[in-house]
């Protein structure tokens, strides 16, 4: 019977845990150009000749993209064009068709098409968000009270038990 009790405790607890992410926090800019070896300093070249003050990160590996794309989801500022690892990109905004006004992919880099693309990352429409996932402060707040509570509460009644 005891051990009865304290499974059913430990079931509950585990069962009233949120689910952590465990994914990494983003230090990137919000606006940014993902580009490689070969065309990094050309796009920030053309950018600065025309006036256009955003980061252009130079990525080494699919794998570092599609982490920073991931990030894009719940941080809806996050504006991203992708003059490097194109097909990643497509396959991104396909699956997350949400974010296609938000990550443009050049498919052909030439002058007038990162040029264009510089233009629409720049004006591409934001929103505000809370936090990293979205709950804000509250949420876990409440939670973390919810959860408290319940172990404090199974913990005096098996205190009390035992004294009586």
């Amino acid at each position: 019977m005891k051990y009865l009790k304290i499974s059913i405790m430990a079931l509950v607890l585990l069962l009233t845990m949120a689910a952590v992410s465990a994914h990494g926090v983003d230090v990137t800019a919000d606006t940014m150009v993902i580009a490689n070896e070969t065309n990094g300093q050309f796009v920030k070249d053309l950018a600065d000749a025309n006036g256009i003050n955003i980061s252009v990160y130079k990525f080494t590996s699919a794998d570092e993209v599609a982490h920073i794309l991931e990030h894009s989801v719940n941080n809806t500022n996050k504006r991203i064009l992708m003059t490097a690892y194109q097909d990643i990109g497509n396959d991104f905004v396909k699956n997350h068709s949400e974010m296609a006004k938000r990550i443009i992919v050049v498919d052909d880099v030439t002058n007038d098409t990162v040029l264009h693309g510089l233009k629409d990352i720049i004006n591409a429409p934001t929103g505000n968000v809370e936090s990293d996932n979205g709950m804000g402060f509250a949420m876990p707040l409440a939670m973390g009270i919810v959860i408290g509570l319940i172990i404090g509460v199974a913990g005096g009644v098996l205190i009390s038990k035992k004294k009586n």
